[in-house]
């Protein structure tokens, strides 16, 4: 990571960390980049933004130093990420913005910067945009040559090009009962329409845009689902999903209320797409359950595996002509549509699946391979980085067979347990994961220990 970028953007608190004056000179410095790129070309950026208070402020601002340089603006409005990645190529523009914070609370707000095809910048050129940025060496446009902001609306394309990525007429004919928790956020100007018009009975909760998220965190986490879990259960819904802030992830409740580990949605999704396929190449991180490995080998498919973060697993989607691919928290990419997470893409593929099926949503997930995981997190300031690196100084010591691709590893035949610094909070994940709960609880203590002793 630079100076200014993390996994994926820039994120922290509006008006501290996230202000006018920084959106504004971001702006300068990506469109002073794509200038010196192409000199002789018109060039237009697609940005949007989610539903946060902080939102309008930054994106004028953002929108105001590429305009400074010259560069025209398409402005898309509030919309989810993918809305505003799908964009790019919809209106062939010559990269994007997204004003987001994703998960986090509604104090936070960030900036993702994407390249024409949709996906996040790369990181060669982000250095690029990042130099330019902490040297103010802006290319100010001559009075008559600032750029122009156009409007568009990039809801309805959306929402038609998913629909036609799904067998309508087969969801249609079971008419899916679906309870939808869109947290106040971007997604609740797409997935509860979208699933209205492929045919569902909907119930919407939380889905007017408000950037307080007055009903829930964003975070579609199950201590924060408990409502929804609930609902679903009460209603006798066939089931629940939930979307964070910016609708690029899904999450799925049974109709028992149960709440189901994205792992598991993203096999029965990967699963789907592999055998209509014929195989083909999986990726996803690190962090993603061993469930994948068996749904990818059922269907003669091949695993890559990643850091974690859904821009990493999206280049390697692109580099390696991926399938599918995908992360544990719900996020799934489909390279042929998005080059990101889609949550809504990810709810239609669910939803045909179901519709298909013919089946129980729950009789569809407990059919999947069974592996157990614990997820926890621990609050840690400082070097977050140096904790986890002495942490795997520990586990080797030990003699544990470990995996350093993003933060440390431990590997048994049974399972495993991660503990890795997260790159947008001042926390460190401990996930793990066994054939049985009691292993699975026995990894992550053995994790916890590992990093008390780190941190000592």
């Amino acid at each position: 990571m630079g100076k200014l970028f993390g996994t994926f953007g820039v994120r922290g608190i509006a008006n501290e960390d996230i202000t006018p004056e920084f959106a504004l000179k971001l702006g300068m410095a990506f469109g002073t980049m794509l200038k010196r790129e192409n000199p002789a070309k018109e060039l237009w950026v697609v940005v949007g933004r989610d539903t946060r208070v902080s939102g309008e402020m930054l994106k004028n601002a953002l929108i105001s130093g590429l305009l400074s340089v010259g560069v025209n603006v398409i402005d898309v409005g509030i919309a989810p990420t993918p809305a505003v990645q799908f964009a790019c190529k919809h209106f062939r523009a010559d990269g994007g913005a997204v004003i987001t914070a994703s998960h986090n609370p509604p104090e936070y707000n960030g900036i993702k910067l994407l390249e024409p095809n949709g996906m996040g910048l790369k990181k060669e050129r982000e250095a690029i945009v990042e130099e330019i940025f902490l040297k103010e060496d802006f290319d100010r446009a001559e009075w008559d040559e600032i750029g122009r902001v156009r409007r568009e609306d990039i809801i309805r394309p959306y929402i038609d090009a998913i629909k036609s990525k799904v067998d309508v007429d087969a969801i249609r004919k079971r008419k899916p009962f679906v309870v939808v928790d869109t947290s106040n956020g971007a997604g609740s100007l797409t997935l509860p329409y979208l699933l209205r018009e492929l045919g569902c009975k909907v119930v919407s909760v939380n889905a007017h845009p408000d950037g307080h998220f007055p009903a829930r965190n964003p975070e579609p986490s199950e201590e924060n689902l408990k409502g929804l879990m609930k609902i679903v259960k009460a209603l006798g819904a066939d089931f629940g999903v939930a979307q964070d802030g910016d609708a690029d992830r899904a999450v799925f409740i049974d109709e028992n209320g149960r709440f189901i580990q994205g792992d598991k949605t993203f096999a029965l999704v990967a699963d789907a797409v592999l055998r209509e396929r014929g195989g083909g190449l999986l990726v996803t991180t690190v962090a993603t359950s061993n469930l994948l490995d068996d749904i990818a080998k059922r269907n003669g498919a091949k695993v890559l595996r990643t850091k974690v973060g859904d821009l990493v697993v999206a280049r390697a989607l692109l580099e390696h002509a991926g399938t599918i691919g995908g992360e544990e928290n719900g996020g799934v990419i489909f390279p042929d549509h998005v080059l990101g997470r889609d949550g809504a893409m990810t709810v239609a593929k669910v939803v045909e699946i179901f519709a298909k099926s013919g089946k129980k949503f729950s009789e569809l997930i407990d059919e999947l391979p069974k592996y157990y995981q614990i997820k926890t997190k621990r609050h840690v300031e400082g070097d977050r980085k140096a904790v986890v690196a002495k942490v795997g100084e520990l586990a080797r010591r030990r003699g544990y067979r470990i995996d350093t691709t993003d933060g440390v590893k431990v590997i048994f035949e049974e399972g495993w347990v991660l503990v890795r610094a997260s790159g947008t909070e001042p926390i460190i994940r401990i996930f793990s994961e066994a054939k049985s709960e009691e292993k699975a609880q026995e990894y992550l203590e053995l994790g916890l220990e590992l990093l008390e002793k780190a941190m000592e």
